[in-house]
């Protein structure tokens, strides 16, 4: 039994490591389109679950999603992202323009729509231009 277990553990490690050589790795390639910070507001930091996923999605002019980050914990906050061209929704979309940017630090971990106690943020401004770094997006809003 214990030979099986080992023979078992081989197999799934060598598995990883073929699929990690198999996966093109993030490079030059990859388009910035925006990046900033998320930060927690304090008043919510009893709030959020250390285990939720965070979710940085950014909307065309239209209101249609073009393009959606997903960060796994752990958080220290503030935590830096950038949404860049592997991000787009369709793979190859050349983004341009004005987008319109949300957060969420959701429970459940699925992109379905914010539920009760997941926790939202908007940048200040509206809209943030293709290629702005340093937006600020506080997560200031408990989904009751």
């Amino acid at each position: 039994m214990r030979r099986w277990i080992l023979l078992l553990a081989l197999l799934c490690a060598c598995s990883r490591e073929a699929n990690r050589e198999a996966s093109p790795p993030a490079g030059p390639q990859a388009k910035p389109l925006v990046s900033g910070t998320l930060e927690l507001d304090k008043s919510l930091a009893g709030k959020a679950d250390p285990l939720a996923i965070l979710f940085i999605i950014a909307r065309n002019e239209t209101g249609q999603i073009v393009a959606v980050k997903k960060l796994f914990p752990p958080f220290q906050y503030p935590v830096a992202f950038a949404l860049t061209s592997e991000d787009a929704m369709i793979a190859g979309t050349e983004l341009s323009g004005k987008l319109k940017l949300t957060a969420r630090l959701d429970m459940d971990g699925n992109a379905n729509p914010a539920q009760a106690g997941d926790i939202l943020g908007r940048p200040q401004a509206e809209w943030s231009v293709v290629g702005e770094s340093g937006v600020r997006i506080p997560l200031n809003e408990l989904v009751k």
